[in-house]
């Protein structure tokens, strides 16, 4: 549309063009005419652009091959985030696929391809963590002004089964035996315990610092979980105790860290090392979690409400799904309870009946 305004300069008023472009965003014109039909004129053949930068993309865009502009987006976008070796890794495999093509070559066709090569190599998880990775490139190139639109969009991901894996008390006990004789990280066992103890993840426990625990107050505070979200988590007494071990060990500004008092990245290999001098079979770290979520919820009674909130988990549903498993014990005890509730009920009604008949 046409907008006309005054111009302070030239003492006179002028025409502006404000029309929506090719990204769908309105954008503002000058025409530096005084004649309407001028103006008139000048918005016809931006229309024309428009609709023809829309048609035939690949006329306006700058050429990017996706393997020189992966880099750029790593730099840019990834370089300050904890997990960027783990974009980096994601990043070399979409290069090894996709780096000769041009972004704007890059179709659905072959996102779905690559989605259904990776489903028969990898995990259902893994393969939808590449292709979200592959979303958020292919986004950064439309913000960028190098493509228009994202490939991705509209893809679906895979539906895994939800990984149902925790520790009984038993597997808990070798655990933490195991970790008190990695020679290499003699900080293994109390991070472990804290862990189970207070459900944190493990780069909010590597990432604890010491001036966001209050020892006075039985508290932590998760300055920055997953999502942005800040959290405050209660201390039981053998957390706490674990904690204070740990802050008599150096002057770091960090909880855990390394003899140059920075925090460590992962504790995946002396991790995995204690697990295999356990002998225990399918243990992640990210498991204790889900064993703090089970253990609470269905041994200590504690409400799936104070959990969602315990583990920081910004739906109930994630809480439910993920976190709290039901075991064949739980279930018959739920079971039996049920059947003596019923018994109790029936009984009852009987008696009444009973009554009634008299």
């Amino acid at each position: 549309m046409l907008i006309k305004r005054w111009n302070k300069t030239r003492n006179c008023f002028v025409w502006d063009v404000r029309i929506i472009n090719e990204h769908g965003k309105k954008r503002m014109y000058s025409t530096g005419h005084t004649s309407k039909k001028v103006a008139e004129q000048y918005e016809n053949k931006l229309k024309n652009e428009i609709a023809e930068r829309k048609m035939f993309p690949e006329k306006f865009f700058e050429r990017r091959q996706f393997k020189d502009f992966v880099p750029e987006y790593l730099k840019k976008h990834a370089s300050h985030l904890r997990s960027y070796d783990f974009y980096e890794v994601i990043c070399k495999k979409l290069v090894e696929n996709f780096g000769d093509l041009y972004l704007h070559e890059i179709i659905r066709y072959h996102v779905e391809s690559y989605q259904s090569k990776r489903s028969q190599e990898i995990g259902v998880c893994m393969v939808n963590r590449e292709i979200a990775i592959l979303k958020g490139v292919f986004t950064k190139a439309i913000d960028w002004g190098f493509l228009m639109k994202n490939p991705v969009k509209g893809v679906k991901l895979g539906k895994g089964k939800p990984r149902e894996r925790f520790l009984n008390p038993e597997e808990i006990g070798k655990l933490i035996e195991a970790c008190g004789k990695e020679p290499m990280a003699p900080y293994l066992r109390s991070v472990v315990i804290i862990a189970l103890f207070t459900g944190l993840r493990k780069n909010e426990l590597l990432s604890l610092k010491r001036k966001n625990i209050y020892m006075d107050r039985d508290v932590l505070k998760v300055e920055e979980g997953k999502g942005g979200y800040r959290r405050f988590v209660p201390l039981h007494p053998t957390a706490k105790r674990e904690i204070a071990k740990l802050l008599l060990i150096g002057k770091s500004e960090y909880l855990i860290h390394d003899k140059k008092g920075e925090p460590f990245q992962d504790i995946k290999k002396s991790f995995n090392a204690a697990v295999k001098r356990a002998k225990l079979k399918d243990v992640h770290f990210h498991d204790l979690r889900r064993t703090f979520g089970t253990l609470g919820a269905i041994d200590a009674r504690v409400d799936e409400k104070a959990m969602q909130k315990l583990l920081g988990h910004a739906s109930i549903e994630t809480t439910m799904k993920h976190y709290i498993m039901s075991t064949e014990e739980h279930e018959k005890e739920a079971i039996q309870r049920l059947g003596d509730i019923l018994d109790s009920y029936m009984d009852t009604s009987k008696k009444e009946a009973i009554k009634e008949m008299a």
